[in-house]
């Protein structure tokens, strides 16, 4: 948990800078990319505008800020050569919501998720192919009170639960996780208490035996994550899914046959 508080305290302090009264402009302020390029990215130089190497789409007004989808297509050019995209919302009190360091020449064409949304902030990501050159694209999203909205009244099922939802033409597959994914600015509606961070740290797919994805990701992902791959040539199980649980550290996992395999129980293990 130090690594999420630091990255807390480093999103609020972002917030309450004196950029952060520019909110009432037409655009938002720059937020937390301008504290973060530097540290990722240092001054090396970044593309911006080849929307046919990739380019990622957005609701521009959010009809639920707390489960705002997010769709990155990549062309013919980046896919399989990318090795890494990290997603950032500038002005979440958390910016940095997801790392994925990706296996190369697996040709995945989209990466779909859905996203918590606090205010009108500019979403970046920013993606680095295998021979080192940086390209971001951005999208504004207005919303407001994505990471405190209250969790969702459906109660039941497993924690760690993982689904599989296959594309009728074999090429996408969606994997949804049981999990609150709280983000520790919520108030339980029935107590009025606070509800701790609680959520899914990190998430593995692999294919065949070898990793094909690695994600670190934190609470600017919804409630009940989800996560949908699309390639250029049809899926074939067996693939492995596994997600690690930021409160008790277990883990679970699944894993997907096939096309015919679209529940699937997770098994929590001992957490090492």
């Amino acid at each position: 948990m130090t690594g999420f508080k630091t990255l807390l305290m480093a999103g609020a302090t972002i917030l309450l800078a004196p950029l952060y009264a520019a909110g009432d402009a037409q655009s938002p302020p720059a937020g937390a990319w301008e504290y973060l390029r530097p540290q990722f990215y240092g001054d090396r130089s970044i593309g911006v505008v080849d929307e046919r190497f990739m380019s990622i789409e957005a609701p521009s007004n959010t009809p639920d800020p707390a489960a705002t989808p997010l769709t990155l297509r990549f062309g013919p050019e980046a896919a399989g050569k990318i090795r890494q995209v990290r997603l950032i919302i500038d002005n979440n009190p958390s910016p940095l919501a997801a790392t994925m360091d990706l296996k190369s020449g697996v040709p995945l064409t989209e990466i779909d998720l859905r996203v918590r949304i606090d205010r009108f902030t500019s979403v970046r990501a920013i993606a680095e192919t295998n021979d080192g050159r940086l390209e971001m694209r951005s999208t504004w999203i207005n919303a407001s009170g994505g990471c405190s909205a209250p969790p969702g009244a459906a109660e039941g099922g497993t924690l760690g639960d993982i689904r599989f939802r296959p594309s009728t033409d074999g090429k996408a597959l969606q994997i949804s996780i049981r999990h609150p994914n709280n983000s520790g600015f919520q108030i339980d509606p029935r107590t009025g208490d606070p509800i701790p961070p609680h959520y899914i740290s990190h998430i593995s797919m692999s294919f065949a035996g070898q990793t094909i994805m690695e994600a670190q990701t934190g609470i600017s992902l919804s409630e009940n994550p989800t996560l949908r791959v699309a390639t250029s040539e049809p899926l074939s199980g067996p693939l492995r899914i596994e997600a690690t649980d930021s409160m008790t550290n277990a883990h679970y996992s699944a894993t997907w046959n096939g096309a015919s395999n679209t529940t699937a129980k997770a098994a929590p293990d001992s957490g090492h």
